[in-house]
């Protein structure tokens, strides 16, 4: 489901272990994002100054049903866990905070589109709803940078 330029759907992909250190791009422009209602798992959709595709998981599967299984509620950047309170979580928190916003509109099929009388429960989901293209993805960017900055980051995937 598209939800004002934001795909809720299923995000699966494979996590790959680096063996050498990551390149990380010079800057980034975000383009899309997934959010899941699974407790909130987010994928964002970037380019880099190449063009290089690149994407961030934040999974908050808090029902255990996400496949392949991730730590939830860790970073991935391409794939990679990113290490909790490391020097390259701080580079690339960095570089999202500085990233440009492009989104790119899809449309909704007509069955997606929601129509009145609906009613939509917590803030998260009010903003998607409601926001633009561009609020939401400005939203849900900033979401992940707050979380990843939160004293609850790290917690939820070793308890």
């Amino acid at each position: 489901m598209r939800l004002s330029g934001v795909v809720v759907r299923p995000l699966n992909f494979t996590v790959r272990r680096r063996i050498a250190p990551m390149n990380v791009p010079s800057n980034l422009t975000f383009y899309s994002a997934a959010y899941a209602l699974d407790g909130g798992s987010t994928k964002l959709y970037a380019t880099d100054e190449h063009g290089t595709e690149h994407h961030i998981y934040l999974p908050r599967d808090f029902h255990g049903d996400s496949e392949p299984r991730r730590t939830i509620g860790l970073l991935y950047f391409d794939d990679e866990l990113i290490p909790v309170r490391s020097a390259l979580e701080s580079q690339l928190l960095r570089l999202f905070r500085e990233a440009r916003l492009a989104p790119r509109s899809v449309p909704k099929p007509g069955s997606m589109k929601l129509m009145p009388p609906f009613a939509v429960v917590g803030e998260d989901l009010e903003q998607l709803v409601r926001g633009t293209p561009e609020e939401n993805l400005r939203f849900l960017v900033d979401s992940v940078i707050t979380y990843v900055e939160s004293d609850a980051y790290g917690s939820a995937g070793t308890a």
